[in-house]
């Protein structure tokens, strides 16, 4: 008899602690969707570091797509818009720290430049860079980044597979930016495609993105 209660007591307990845990997760991913329209979306991001540039305001967002787009479930398309460019010249990004990255963007000599000059730009000062330059030769299969970070210059050679990006090359500003600001982290956001979406923010703000359900993962 004692070693039935025993079991039963044990069943009750793994119940009960799978139905918290089942609960308290639901709790952490309805946090961010309870935000309902463009506004309060963007106030979730802007409370964890990512907002809209100076001159930028809603307005811009909707120059891309319409508002019902933008208030459907989840935060996808209010990253992108987020993390683009404005649709005309000069091209100014719409949040300094956030990227609506295209990795089938390798075509010619300075597209990993740009990359680079854009990675710096997120880091808001804490990852900088001189003398950035590159060499992309599709046809030839070369292509290599140079810089010079604290005084010491850096080359490394970048895989070439058509005009996709060569991931790697991202996991080398992650080591950067930890070695002159460790309280920043470089941030990724999975959009199911060959886009994707790139961020720098304090790990503080990014513990923040991740208690309001938002699929954010360091970058590596």
């Amino acid at each position: 008899m004692k070693i039935l209660l025993a079991v039963v007591v044990g069943i009750v307990a793994i119940i009960v602690c799978t139905a918290l845990l089942i609960a308290s997760s639901q709790k952490r991913s309805t946090v961010a969707t309870a935000a309902k329209t463009l506004e309060e979306k963007l106030g979730v991001l802007e409370k964890c570091g990512l907002r809209l540039a100076p001159p930028f305001s809603v307005e811009e967002l909707l120059e891309s797509w319409n508002r019902q787009d933008y208030e459907k479930e989840g935060f996808d398309l209010v990253l992108v818009g987020l993390g683009m460019t404005e649709e005309k010249e000069p091209w100014r990004n719409h949040c300094v720290n956030l990227w609506h990255f295209d990795t089938e963007c390798i075509e010619d000599s300075g597209d990993y430049k740009s990359i680079a000059a854009r990675m710096m730009e997120m880091s808001q000062g804490s990852l900088m860079l001189q003398n950035i330059e590159d060499h992309v030769d599709v046809e030839k299969n070369q292509a290599w980044l140079s810089f010079t970070f604290r005084g010491k210059p850096i080359k490394f050679e970048c895989e070439v597979k058509d005009d996709w990006v060569d991931p790697a090359v991202f996991g080398r500003f992650v080591q950067l930016l930890s070695q002159s600001d460790p309280s920043k982290v470089y941030i990724y956001y999975d959009l199911g495609g060959q886009d994707c979406i790139i961020g720098c923010v304090t790990r503080s703000e990014f513990e923040g993105l991740k208690s309001q359900g938002l699929k954010f993962v360091p970058l590596t």
